[in-house]
């Protein structure tokens, strides 16, 4: 209803609530553990004595809440006018000082119920949020289940092998209503016409290059060879405006979604009623007192599955070891981390484009860590008998370190422009590669002009001065350092990425491609001195990073994935957990 209203919690709904009650969440565990024991000659020698092998698996349903106050509270706070700011200046000269007796703030005005037009225009921008809870709401609920076996093989150590998957249909995640129409109404096939004109209109204006940079007009002129009629601007308050720089930018650019806004913001104040009778926000909106109508609803979904191989050895004879290695994919259509779960679409007319692989996702984890005493000194197998000088100085010897290694999250190649709506964060970019052949564009490529995570022959440099060493000669030659040249211009050598079209959108998956490998290894030395019977001095020296190994750090939708960026394809960052290099670290302690 675009001339509702809000009010507060409870008057539109009843009770005191954003949303009902969520009482029936029954949660489940469920499990088992089998020790077999066979007798017969094949499966006998195969799962061992009993108590050797053992098969587990269980199922487990849960109720998710880690973002369930922060999501509603982000709604509530989304809508316009719930908040107002008070400015004035504070001096003798303005007759205000603090904590004088006359100091006072005017109260600002708060109405409740208010309509969507109000808030609208308490935007400031004719582009009011409203943003409503599923009354409906539910904790969202996950399901897990897991199968695996065990089995002992001697030395101490034991090797597990375990399957492991989880689901959801009912994550929380926050959508966009009031989406832009530009389709089904003719606007974005006379943008592109709109577009055409300008071009040929600015043909006949001096200059070189592109016509479209010379433009003054994209009106339809019967003079201009070229130029054709328009269907839907002339019926828009002041015809579209089809003179204004603003406008004639957005048509250069191709990016019709970021017109409607700016019809709708910035060109407010031209909103005269145009020959359709409408203004531009009642044309292009559904909702037309606001720019975003937003609802919190049960509507996101994941997939996880994963192999998961361990192999542990006690502590025993000075030695352990633990190693486990995960192979695992997690699919989802709300794959952000942010706790305020608000993820729209980047168009409803195509919910399917959200379903990939989460930022979080990681393809291949390997870890390790191990203790190993080495073999002297009292009590070992060497220098056990020696005095207590010859155990001081070669006994209470330990070493260990902690390895991790594992793929980098997934990336995408984006065209963040609004070709198809202002939603565009996430939108890839054309391209006419195959996804296999795309992989083979990524790796580490180390220049004397910096590191790239994307083959750098695909990226718009002066590919001579790179490979001299010109780093300031890079951007030489009509080189821009971008994936693409801008919509419509022509393709430079070795161009693979494009520029999605007015009111197009790629259809390439996103966040296919791994991030930079993770390697990384600490590792210590201990020594223990023993000083009585009770006591004794322990050194330690530290490293981290011991391979001084950068990692490498590719940001997922940043801008060094943007095609459109002067950054893309470069790595311009790197993992600072551990330090960007070696850290070495020593301690002495004594335990008593």
């Amino acid at each position: 209803n675009p001339v509702g209203t809000i009010d507060f919690i409870g008057a539109n709904g009843g009770g005191n609530r954003f949303y009902k009650t969520d009482k029936n969440n029954f949660a489940p565990i469920v499990s088992f553990a089998w020790s077999p024991h066979f007798k017969n000659s094949v499966l006998g020698p195969l799962f061992g004595d009993e108590g050797r092998t053992v098969i587990r698996g269980g199922y487990r349903r849960s109720f998710v809440n880690d973002e369930f106050v922060r999501g509603p509270d982000n709604a509530q706070g989304g809508n316009s006018g719930l908040s107002t700011a008070r400015a004035f200046l504070v001096g003798p000269a303005a007759g205000n000082l603090l904590g004088a007796p006359l100091f006072s703030v005017p109260a600002p005005t708060f109405n409740v119920p208010r309509t969507f037009a109000a808030g609208d225009t308490l935007s400031g921008q004719n582009f009011g949020t409203i943003f409503a809870i599923d009354p409906n709401l539910q904790v969202p609920m996950t399901q897990e289940w897991n199968i695996g076996i065990q089995r002992e093989v001697g030395f101490q150590t034991a090797f597990e092998i375990r399957y492991v998957g989880g689901k959801s249909d009912n994550l929380v995640r926050g959508i966009d209503l009031n989406e832009a129409r530009i389709h089904a109404n003719g606007f974005v096939a006379d943008f592109i016409r709109a577009r055409e004109n300008c071009r040929a209109q600015g043909a006949t204006l001096p200059g070189t290059g592109d016509p479209l940079n010379r433009c003054t007009s994209a009106a339809f002129n019967p003079a201009i060879p070229g130029s054709v009629p328009l269907t839907v601007f002339p019926g828009l308050p002041g015809g579209g405006l089809l003179t204004n720089g603003t406008v004639l930018s957005n048509l250069r650019a191709g990016i019709p979604a970021d017109l409607v806004t700016n019809y709708i913001t910035a060109l407010a104040s031209a909103t005269a009623v145009g020959t359709n009778g409408l203004t531009f926000d009642q044309f292009f909106l559904p909702n037309f007192n606001a720019g975003a109508v937003d609802l919190l609803q049960n509507s996101g979904r994941y997939r996880y599955h994963s192999l998961q191989a361990e192999v542990r050895r006690r502590f025993s004879q000075g030695f352990h070891l633990q190693a486990n290695y995960t192979f695992q994919k997690t699919l989802t259509d709300a794959s952000g981390v942010g706790q305020t779960r608000f993820e729209p679409n980047l168009t409803n007319l195509f919910p399917e484009l959200e379903y990939s692989r989460a930022d979080y996702d990681a393809t291949h984890v390997f870890n390790l860590n191990s203790i190993y005493e080495l073999p002297f000194g009292r009590g070992k197998r060497f220098f056990s008998d020696g005095s207590s000088f010859v155990d001081r100085l070669v006994g209470g010897w330990q070493v260990s370190s902690i390895v991790q290694i594992a793929t980098g999250a997934p990336i995408s190649i984006v065209d963040p422009r609004s070709t198809f709506t202002r939603r565009n964060g996430r939108q890839t970019a054309l391209t006419s590669l195959t996804k296999e052949q795309l992989r083979d564009l990524v790796g580490i490529f180390r220049t004397p002009c910096g590191v790239f995570y994307i083959n750098p022959t695909a990226i718009d440099l002066n590919q001579t001065a790179l490979a001299n060493g010109q780093c300031s000669q890079l951007l030489t030659g009509g080189a821009t350092g971008r994936g693409a040249r801008g919509f419509g211009e022509a393709a430079f050598p070795g161009q693979v990425f494009f520029n999605n079209g007015p009111g197009q959108t790629s259809g390439l998956e996103r966040a296919f491609l791994n991030g930079p490998l993770y390697v990384n290894w600490d590792a210590s030395i201990i020594k223990n001195i023993r000083l009585t019977e009770t006591s004794r001095l322990q050194i330690r020296a530290e490293a981290f990073n011991v391979l001084n190994r950068p990692n490498f750090f590719f940001t997922q939708f940043g801008t060094n994935a943007s095609i459109n960026s002067t950054n893309f394809g470069r790595i311009t960052s790197t993992f600072t957990s551990t330090g960007a290099q070696r850290v070495l670290q020593f301690a002495a302690r004594i335990e008593f």
